[in-house]
């Protein structure tokens, strides 16, 4: 029996991409602010803000995932295994 996988999207936060991750890695999410060791997006929807600190990890299902899921390096590695 095969085994099938649903693509999932994920990005490190390196404290230099936060205007990158919010708005061309996903849309569906805009830049508050940037600090280099503290990143803040808003849901385009209905403008939760959301932190993501150095080093942490995003993931989406999609880019314009409206709520991607923010993981430690510990749990995101716990968790997924990457693909080439």
């Amino acid at each position: 029996m095969p085994k099938i996988i649903q693509p999932w999207y994920s990005i490190q936060y390196d404290g230099t991409n936060g205007e990158h991750i919010a708005g061309t890695w996903c849309t569906g999410i805009s830049l508050v602010s940037d600090t280099g060791t503290e990143m803040v997006f808003a849901d385009v929807d209905n403008g939760t803000h959301h932190t993501v600190n150095l080093n942490e990890w995003l993931v989406a299902y999609n880019a314009i995932d409206i709520n991607p899921t923010i993981f430690t390096t510990a749990a995101y590695t716990a968790r997924y295994v990457e693909l080439p």
